[in-house]
């Protein structure tokens, strides 16, 4: 409470808002000293604004600050009328206004500070006439035309000299208070007056300028210049003086902490002096030295106040930012005691529940795969002795293979499964042996090699001559199955796999690298968790085996963690520490034939690709002797099995060809042209999605119907975009061949009735609007504008569709059952029937018209198209 009722305790601070007319070295001395005014008081914020000699920028600043709620507002008018109403709205406002250095034209004002102009202006007007002895031509520069300072100098001055009937001035020009202005203006007065010998500028500033136009023209000689400010700082009127560039100056005081000091009392209510006139001082060659010395050294020691000023502030706002740091710390650290407790209760409950629903999914994961043990066992032995009979043959034998393999592939995952549940459970025990690891490794790696060689990657072994080690045997061959088939199947064609073995002092380190597609970081603290997958299910798995890597692993003592970098691959490293236990020792003779470690690998390729070259695969299932007479389906899937299993179902009706991915389906697709598509929807490379997506937004194909395939029975949303990129239909996997069989007939049979439509109707009468329509009636309009050409053939109207010759007369074909030359042959023929009608021209005349070579020709096509001879269709005369 004392903490918080002292950060509540605050004096009373002010805030004066200061609008400075223009931005020059008189005015950054003063804001130093106003700065190091402020800091003295300790209780006065400042806010310096500079309007740049411009009215209107002045005006907003000044009602900014008002609209602030300022606590009072110190002014240099930029000009005497144009700010007026802007500070008559700060008065009603109750806000007081201090003039200072000039002022309006009207009294409404709290306050005036600055320097006489009218008496600096005269003292420099005495100044020329003594040294002048009365007589002489006298140049003017004025600073800001309709400012207060310019006014009064000008007065003064002109009010001096008028003693002196000698001296007279003999051009006045304004410049604006800038250097750069009054060397213009006094070029421009040089070129037009004669013999000059005195500058008077309203600033020093300006007197260089005029003084540089002097030494330029060579006039410089005997002519006086003199100003007004003595600033002390490089450049300035002192230096000036010192170094004779201008004859003369005049301090024009500054006084920024008597001006603080006005602004103070009249917020404190105390006593002040409304009209408050600064002293000037004369500066010539005599006194420049004294005053520049002093002026140096007042500079400094308002630079060091300024830096001292800042340090203090610096250290108050850290103070004041460490007793509010340590009320936080106090009020974070009490609600960290109290929300840790909660958090605390509430971890615990999550963890409970996260192990109860772990425990729940394994128990289920268990509980079905016991009950998965039995019909497998009922359904993996008739397979084995089927599949030893001779009485299979040719494609029985095939599928029998088949169902062989895979129900192998379904034991191991059940056998999986209960694997985790034992490891998680306590229940699996290592079962220790002493073995040299080293032959185990190349035979283990030797059962993968047809796997890797039907992918093109290359298998590297890393090993020592020997290495004798004691662990579960069959652990770390399950170790080394999961991380190899793991780096198989994300490894692309072309790419190497290397399995090493390095050993330590206290145990050996087996690492398997790939130069895969890698895993990305936010996914690699999960790489081992039960149920993950880093890549999607296009890969395969069951997100199961690195998590059994790592309960193996550990169940040895040991450790297994992974370094990946997206697009360079990963490494998968296990590490098994050196075990003092008695172990029995594993002979040489025990090692397994390297055929029974290929068929267990073999269980390993979940999800594997294939790999085969695709168009090897297609002139092997492709029925030679159909002669192309059959519909032709284009099956894309990149499950090898899968492939070649709807082959077989497929091909007794259909020619098949097959592709391995997406965009081996999209290439054949174009160069095919099928007329049907079969795909599967989760693959690498290009998904079945994407693939049904491009066929049915490109002109050439999107007449063919598509069918996916589908192993998300309950994914909607993935129907539903299916079907938003034009998928006709969706079969879920597993399917029933029937099934799959009567689907593609329907989809066909349908195709068929709309190409008897398309053949039937003039494309003048069509309005359906669809795509193939479209199609059709682009063709017959590329026929009609080329019609009178006898030689127009079909790789002419290819060409002018974007199409090759082959691609064009499949898309016809299947849309119209006729070929191209039988449709131009019949647009010919139509439109030669509507000339005919038409009258006016002989059957020769029409015969040519439309194309044909010969009248006699053109009535033998007409007669058996129509039934009639054409003259039967003119118009009587």
């Amino acid at each position: 409470m004392l903490l918080f009722s002292a950060c509540g305790r605050r004096e009373r601070r002010y805030v004066v808002g200061i609008s400075q007319c223009s931005e020059d070295a008189w005015r950054d001395k003063l804001n130093t000293e106003l700065r190091v005014g402020a800091s003295y008081y300790g209780d006065i914020d400042l806010r310096i604004a500079s309007a740049s000699d411009n009215d209107d920028t002045q005006i907003r600043q000044i009602n900014r600050f008002v609209d602030e709620g300022v606590d009072l507002l110190i002014i240099s008018p930029n000009q005497i009328s144009t700010i007026n109403a802007a500070i008559d709205r700060a008065r009603k406002k109750g806000i007081p206004v201090v003039m200072f250095d000039r002022k309006t034209n009207v009294g409404n004002y709290t306050a005036y500070m600055g320097a006489d102009n009218y008496g600096i202006g005269r003292m420099m007007g005495n100044y020329v006439a003594s040294r002048l002895k009365g007589k002489g031509n006298i140049v003017e520069i004025k600073g800001l035309q309709g400012s207060s300072p310019a006014i009064e100098r000008h007065r003064g001055f002109v009010d001096a000299i008028a003693h002196y009937p000698g001296l007279r001035i003999v051009d006045s020009r304004y410049a604006g208070w800038l250097r750069k202005q009054a060397t213009t203006q006094m070029d421009s007065v040089l070129r037009e007056v004669g013999p000059i010998d005195c500058v008077f500028a309203h600033n020093d500033e300006m007197a260089q300028g005029a003084s540089d136009a002097l030494a330029r023209a060579h006039r410089n000689e005997g002519v006086m210049v003199v100003g007004i400010d003595g600033l002390p700082s490089k450049g300035g009127g002192l230096e000036a003086v010192r170094e004779q560039r201008i004859s003369a100056s005049c301090i024009y005081p500054t006084r920024g902490d008597l001006l603080l000091e006005l602004a103070h009392n009249i917020l404190e209510k105390k006593a002040f002096e409304r009209e408050n006139r600064l002293p000037a001082a004369l500066v010539t060659p005599e006194n420049a030295t004294l005053f520049y010395i002093q002026g140096i050294e007042l500079q400094r020691q308002y630079q060091r106040l300024e830096t001292l000023s800042k340090s203090v502030e610096e250290k108050v706002a850290q103070y004041n930012n460490q007793k509010i740091l340590l009320v936080l710390l106090i009020v974070i650290f009490l609600l960290v005691v109290s929300g840790g407790v909660i958090m605390l209760r509430y971890s615990r409950l999550k963890h409970r529940l996260a192990e109860e629903a772990t425990n729940a999914k394994l128990r289920f994961f268990t509980n079905v795969s016991h009950e998965f043990r039995t019909p497998l066992t009922l359904i993996a032995d008739p397979i084995d002795r089927l599949k030893e009979s001779d009485r299979l043959e040719g494609r029985d034998k095939q599928l029998m293979e088949v169902a062989h393999r895979n129900v192998k592939i379904l034991l191991h995952l059940v056998n999986e499964i209960l694997d985790l549940r034992k490891v998680q459970s306590g229940a699996m025990k290592p079962q220790w042996v002493r073995f040299d690891c080293v032959p185990y490794l190349r035979l283990w790696m030797a059962g993968f090699k047809s796997w890797a060689e039907r992918i093109n990657v290359q298998l590297v072994l890393e090993v020592p001559e020997s290495y004798e080690m004691t662990a579960d045997l069959t652990k770390v061959e399950h170790i080394l199955y999961n991380l190899l088939s793991n780096a198989l199947k994300f490894t692309p064609e072309g790419g190497t796999i290397t399995i090493a073995l390095r050993t330590f002092h206290a145990g050996a380190e087996l690492s398997v690298t790939d130069t895969g597609e890698g895993i990305a970081e936010e996914k690699l603290p999960h790489i081992f968790d039960r149920f993950f997958q880093a890549a999607d299910n296009a890969s395969g798995g069951t997100g199961v085996g690195l998590a059994i890597v790592k309960a193996y692993a550990e169940a040895q003592g040991g450790t297994v963690y992974v370094t990946s970098h997206p697009g360079a691959g990963s490494c998968f490293t296990v590490f098994l520490p050196v075990r003092d236990v008695e172990a029995p020792t594993v002979p040489e003779s025990a090692l397994p034939l390297e055929a029974e470690v290929r068929d267990l690998a073999e269980v390993y390729r979940v999800g594997e690709s294939g790999g085969m070259d695709d168009k090897l695969l297609v002139e092997r299932l492709i029925n030679p002797d159909n002669g192309g007479a059959k519909p032709q389906v284009l099956v894309v899937d990149d499950n090898q099995e899968v492939r070649e299993y709807v082959a077989q179902l497929l091909m007794p009706y259909y020619d098949v060809w097959l592709a391995a991915d997406g965009e081996i389906g999209w290439n054949e697709t174009l160069k095919r042209m099928p007329d049907l598509v079969v795909s599967d929807v989760a693959m690498p490379k290009l998904d079945g999605l994407e693939l049904c997506k491009r066929i049915k937004s490109n002109e050439i194909t999107m007449h063919i119907p598509v069918l996916l395939l589908t192993a998300n029975a309950l994914d909607d949303e993935q129907r539903i975009e299916g079907y938003e990129y034009g998928a006709e239909a969706y079969v879920t996997k597993p399917f029933n061949g029937k099934v799959l069989l009567s689907r593609i007939e329907n989809l066909l049979t349908t195709r068929r009735l709309l190409k008897g439509h398309f053949a039937g109707t003039e494309a003048e009468e069509e309005q359906t609007g669809n795509a193939e329509a479209q199609f059709l009636e682009k063709f017959k309009a590329a026929v009609r504008a080329k019609l009178a050409k006898t030689e127009l053939n079909v790789e002419e109207l290819g060409a002018d569709l974007g199409m090759s010759r082959v691609q064009l007369y499949r898309k016809v074909k299947a849309l119209t059952g006729l070929s191209p030359v039988e449709l131009i042959r019949m647009t010919r023929l139509k439109r030669a029937e509507t000339l005919l009608r038409q009258g006016g021209k002989t059957v020769s005349e029409v015969a040519y018209e439309v194309g044909f070579s010969s009248p006699s020709y053109f009535s033998k096509c007409f007669r058996d198209y129509f039934g009639c001879s054409p003259g039967s269709k003119m118009r009587p005369s």
